[in-house]
């Protein structure tokens, strides 16, 4: 049997305004975040996993600090997904939450290697242009905590520009 939110989840599409839908029922039912939480980071592919990481998505951006109390759960999270459909919001939320410098250097050492370690991961297997330029933009924020972060993504960007698309060059231009 379904829970409430796995059934209102499912109503739900990929629209924009579907996932605002979603946010906003979270928003009004705050006691679902953390079943929304637990349905995003599970590496499950069904369709309401898939929409709980979109609904999450537009939901956590302007209340990120809800993720640093499980933060180690959500890397954990992060770095299961094989999905694409969940891979781009999670990877996406994760530069958003390690864009502000305070969570930033409030993050500890073990989660930093898991934070350096998924992002060359998800730039690795990415299929898509998205959870790609999340990734190396996330990255860019880490480059300095160890040396070989900085010529490891330099490498790898190296590589990649000369068949590169014009999106993955604008994200070269922005980070170097």
């Amino acid at each position: 049997m379904m829970s409430p939110l796995e059934d209102k989840l499912l109503q739900f599409y990929a629209s924009v305004a579907d996932r605002e839908k979603g946010a906003a029922n979270i928003d009004e039912n705050q006691a679902y975040f953390q079943e929304l939480f637990s349905l995003a980071c599970s590496p499950e592919k069904e369709r309401k996993h898939i929409v709980a990481a979109w609904v999450l998505e537009k939901f956590t951006p302007e209340k990120l600090a809800l993720l640093t109390p499980m933060l180690s759960s959500f890397l954990t999270g992060v770095a299961q997904q094989k999905h694409e459909s969940k891979r781009r919001p999670m990877i996406k939320l994760l530069f958003h939450y390690c864009k502000d410098k305070k969570r930033r250097e409030a993050i500890n050492t073990t989660q930093r290697v898991q934070i350096v370690t998924l992002c060359f991961d998800y730039m690795l297997e990415a299929k898509k242009a998205a959870a790609l330029t999340f990734s190396m933009k996330t990255l860019h924020f880490f480059r300095q905590h160890q040396d070989w972060i900085e010529a490891e993504l330099k490498a790898y960007i190296e590589q990649r520009l000369p068949n590169s698309s014009p999106g993955f060059r604008a994200v070269v231009r922005q980070i170097s």
